[in-house]
């Protein structure tokens, strides 16, 4: 076909798909307004084939070049083609061959992509650069001995010569394709492709599995962009890439050839329309052992002693800072905490799991830089060679007072609190949180955090890190003082043996040991025992489940904690092992499959020997097996041409999906993308990777509907490590929280959410709620969980349409007051108490009319709230805008909230019934006309800002709040009486207190 020739008809013979529709409308948009780029995510089994045929039959209707990974995805994109019709036979229109394009060609990106090897041009270039390497490591003084030690090379170590020379063209082409330059780069054989694809006219490039591009196919394919006088872009994946690790030219190269994503096909969007198998998302929580344990709490020593040094030192003009000028942190009767006003208040450190043992903290700091290329710490010295007579800089608490009442940050100073605050709220928080739960006095005008949470319950680390970074970058590294200096090599020394890294420009997570033992706690491995005994009992033998690590064996152990982890800590064998050694699990007859390993139960020895001779035979493959015996399992091992991980990941899978075994345990590189079993209802993840692509692709494996099961619902399992206890002890549920970032799971009041919240209510993105007394009752709910597929099947909502629209929602677990013990609503006729559910529907009533009348919003959406697991209440407008639904939430939160300096408040009242002796003599029926009722104060609750204008606004809001929740007059609450009235309020505990989380939820 030549640009010239008309387009033919091409028409699609089925209907699009919901999400396909969506797809279809945004890219729609996108070329109506003149865009040339159209960057689709959409997970798989959504369709994304059929869309890029149809945006390429129907919408743009240009010669198309479609590039995939491989020759299997190649080849389905050929064979979708026979969904659409034209007046032509379609093998006239599609080719597979790039010796012969059409007016769909499809290809591999290697095809393509291909660099030339060893002509006279690029091993010139090589050559030189060897040279020059040779030159610059000081192994040659000029270029003439470079090529003889090159050619000496040659001569008598070939092997390595062929090695770097291919490794020195990799380097050239590499260098070649970040400046621009890769299609001069390529073989001749493609080049003369990309001639072919230019005569044949391709204006549409689609590049499937487009998350690929983060290199070496990104940069030839940018290049190309030119050659073939700018086609439209269709990018395609359903694992957008993150910059972690890669060049950054290279993933700015890819974000700019492949634009935003203009359109992100969610999960739940595909599982309604029926195409991917619904599923629960679960978590089981381990403790560390007792050795783990011990390690981790050293963290809290660590960083006590940092906070000791900076709160302890020297100030200016070498005055001691009396610690005794702030209020101590109140400690409990008993404790001796000599000249330690001002330690971090904490319920772990050595003390807690401690007794006459040595420290294993004590010379890890010197190992740690050693291996990250920073000189260790010098040992102190008895004389000071120099003595630095510059003024010292404040110690910690004087110095945060200090810049928070002259509001100064680094080298400026702002007249405004709010100004300060804009320009690092970060440090504005942490520092007066800092202080608050230290009992010391902020600045007269500093106001003060209201916390949410009881002042012990706030988590260290992020408070403390912010406060530190801040002291050492704007305060003790820009001292003239060479002993301020030394304190703050020292802190940022400290803070990087708890995986922080004070930088030139801020601090960022660096690898911990602490954060280490917690990812691979051996106590993780056993956590298999009570979630596969669970899915025993639930499915029977139809169980298929697969447990991923990250490694065969934990090959990234570092020398801190080897002490503690061995080589197999965390990995493939760890928990094969576990599977294998216990005579409940072994029924399963796992086996492990990674790269280099296939192990098998002993029990399932002789089974699979037979099934893999019998399936080898029929494959015609030419692999003989041997097995040797271990305790509990037999190595398997091949010989043969065709004994490979490609062909016996294959074989063992499929023995998988016919149910020889039912427990399949491995890495990530090979269960991961590109890997399917349709069988898979259980998955257990047990790998640290929290980068969005991995996650997705990890999780797709489970996703893929079982046509002879249509009832699948497939398990997804996390296992947590915490010790909550402790400064560090939350690390492993920091990744946990990140794993789920972007993952969107169904709750258990029918609505989509995105987010760890999803998983349970009381797990958020800060800590997990009740969760010191409560690991065993969040591991109890998760395991019973197990046992309601075909509920949690109900709460997707299959065939119903999926909106896809935001809607925001306030999730909240009241906490009740021993003043409301019983009393009723101040109503006539009630004869329930308030319920958590029942408050908040009356006081989320009483917000919408008012802001209906105000016309704040639209008519009155319904309010809706729901029970959750764990007293927890969802509160939303039904249908309501996303503007109308922040603006709720919002002032939903300010009215159940405790008490900020709201600008009115309003009491509410509950009826309170005395009985005397008479009505207690007397039949119930009658009895009750001679008790006598009175109305008290029970709480005081803020009028939202938004309602609060006005005198006349806070008339409307009294006037339904009167109606729908208690009587009552708002006051002012800013000075005098009513100002006086609040102090009175907190002071007598009449200030609501919960737990809150503004989310945004899909219906």
């Amino acid at each position: 076909m030549t640009p010239s020739d008309p387009f033919p008809s091409i028409r699609f013979r089925g209907q699009l798909r919901p999400s396909q529709v969506q797809v279809r409308d945004v890219a729609q948009q996108q070329l109506s307004r003149g865009e040339r780029q159209l960057h689709i995510v959409a997970p798989p089994g959504s369709g994304k084939t059929v869309v890029g045929l149809y945006l390429w039959a129907e919408m743009i209707k240009r010669p198309a070049l479609v590039l995939s990974p491989n020759s299997a995805i190649q080849s389905q994109w050929a064979a979708r083609t026979d969904l659409f019709e034209t007046d032509r036979p379609m093998s006239m229109l599609v080719s597979t061959s790039p010796d012969e394009p059409k007016l769909l060609t499809s290809l591999t990106y290697q095809a393509v992509t291909l660099p030339r090897r060893g002509d006279d041009g690029l091993d010139h270039a090589a050559m030189s650069l060897w040279e020059d390497r040779l030159i610059s490591k000081g192994q040659a003084q000029d270029p003439a001995e470079a090529k003889v030690w090159i050619r000496d090379l040659k001569k008598h170590n070939r092997d390595y010569y062929d090695e770097r020379l291919s490794a020195y063209r990799k380097s050239v082409r590499d260098e070649a394709g970040l400046a621009g330059e890769s299609f001069e780069m390529l073989h001749q054989s493609c080049l003369r492709t990309w001639q072919r694809l230019r005569e044949e006219g391709v204006g549409m490039l689609i590049l499937d599995e487009c998350h690929h591009l983060v290199g070496h196919w990104g940069r030839v394919l940018s290049d190309a962009m030119q050659y073939l006088d700018d086609p439209i872009v269709v990018g395609l994946t359903a694992t957008p890439p993150d910059g972690d690790g890669k060049i950054p030219a290279d993933f700015e190269r890819y974000q700019e050839f492949l634009g935003p994503i203009d359109h992100d096909v969610p999960v739940p969007a595909v599982v309604r329309d029926g195409f991917l198998a619904p599923y629960q998302d679960l978590v089981y929580f381990v403790r560390p052992s007792e050795a783990e344990l011990r390690f981790v709490a050293q963290a809290d020593d660590h960083l006590e002693e940092i906070l000791q040094e900076v709160t302890n030192k020297p100030a200016d003009n070498g005055d001691e800072v009396s610690v005794a000028e702030v209020a101590p942190v109140e400690e409990p009767e008993g404790d001796e905490t000599e000249g330690d006003e001002l330690k971090l208040h904490h319920v772990g450190g050595t003390e807690a799991v401690y007794k006459d043992e040595d420290n294993p903290f004590a010379d890890l700091i010197s190992e740690v830089e050693a291996e990250q290329g920073t000189p260790p710490e010098p040992k102190p010295q008895t004389e000071v060679a120099v003595v630095d007579e510059a003024p010292r800089v404040k110690a910690l608490v004087p110095w945060l007072l200090q810049m928070l009442e002259t509001r100064r940050h680094a080298t400026s100073t702002f007249k405004t609190w709010s100004s300060f605050h804009r320009r690092d709220p970060d440090f504005a928080d942490a520092a007066r949180v800092f202080l608050q739960t230290r009992n010391v006095e902020l600045p007269a005008e500093v106001p003060p955090v209201v916390l949410e949470v009881p002042i012990e319950e706030v988590p260290q680390i992020p408070v403390i890190i912010p406060v530190l970074d801040r002291y050492v970058r704007h305060g003790l590294r820009r001292s003239a003082n060479a002993e301020d200096r030394a304190l703050a090599e020292r802190v940022i020394s400290g803070l990087r043996m708890l995986g922080v890294q004070i930088t030139e420009t801020g601090c960022q997570a660096c690898a911990s040991p602490v954060g280490r033992v917690l990812a691979y706690s051996s106590e993780k491995a056993k956590a298999l025992v009570p979630i596969l005994m669970a899915e025993m009992a639930a499915l029977g033998d139809a169980i298929r489940a697969v447990v991923v690590t990250d490694f065969e064996k934990t090959s990234a152990t570092i020398s801190e904690v080897e002490h503690l982890l061995s080589s197999e800590a965390g990995g493939a064998i760890a928990a094969f092992r576990v599977l294998v050694s216990d005579p409940r699990l072994d029924e399963l007859d796992p086996i492990l499959v990674t790269g280099s390993s296939v192990l098998v139960d002993d029990d399932l020895s002789e089974k699979f020997e037979a099934a893999a001779k019998e399936w080898l035979s029929n494959a015609g493959y030419d692999a003989t097996l041997t097995f040797a015996a271990e305790v509990g399992f037999h190595v398997v091992s091949g010989s043969g041409r065709d004994w490979c991980p490609r062909v016996y990941v294959e074989m063992i899978t499929d023995l998988f999906q016919r149910g020889l075994t039912k427990c399949l345990v491995g890495t990530r590189g090979l269960l991961g993308e590109g890997w399917d079993a349709n069988k898979i209802n259980v998955l257990i993840d047990l790998t640290t990777v929290t980068t969005s692509m991995t996650v997705r692709q990890l999780r797709g494996r489970s996703f893929r509907l079982d046509p002879q099961v249509p009832e699948k619902l497939a398990d997804n399992w996390d296992v947590v490590c915490l010790a909550p206890e402790f400064s560090k002890g939350l690390d492993d549920y920091a990744r946990f929280i990140k794993k789920h970032q972007n993952i969107f799971g169904v709750t258990d009041d029918s609505v989509i959410e995105k987010g760890v919240g999803h998983v349970h209510p009381a797990l958020t993105d800060l800590r997990p709620e009740l969760l010191e007394g409560s690991v065993r009752d969040l591991n109890r709910d998760m395991l019973a969980r197990v046992t309601l597929r075909r509920e949690t099947r109900d709460l997707w909502q299959i065939g119903t349409p999926y909106e896809g629209t935001p809607n925001h929602t306030l999730e909240m677990r009241i906490k009740g007051s021993s003043r409301e013990a019983g009393g009723f609503p101040p109503f006539a006729g009630t004869k329930e108490p308030w319920s958590s559910e029942s408050l908040v529907q009356a006081i989320g009533e009483a917000i919408a009319r008012t802001m209906v009348d105000l016309k704040l919003i639209k008519s009155p959406p319904d309010v809706v709230a729901k029970s959750r697991a764990g007293g927890y209440v969802r509160v939303l407008l039904e249908d309501a805008s996303d503007g109308d639904s922040r603006l709720f939430v919002t002032a939903l939160h300010e009215a159940l909230g405790p008490l900020n300096r709201p600008r009115y408040i309003i009491p509410r009242k509950l009826k309170f019934v005395r009985t005397n002796w008479l009505s207690r003599m007397l039949p119930k029926m009658l009895g009750q006309y001679f008790e006598k009722s009175e109305d008290k104060t029970v709480m005081v609750h803020a009028v939202p800002n938004a309602l609060a204008k006005n005198k006349e606004t806070v008339e409307v809001y009294q006037r339904y709040w009167n109606h729908y929740v208690s009587p009552g007059f708002p006051v002012f609450a800013l000075r005098g009486e009513g100002e006086d009235l609040m102090r009175e309020a907190l002071k007598k505990g009449m200030s609501p207190e919960g737990d809150f989380h503004e989310k945004e939820i899909f219906r």
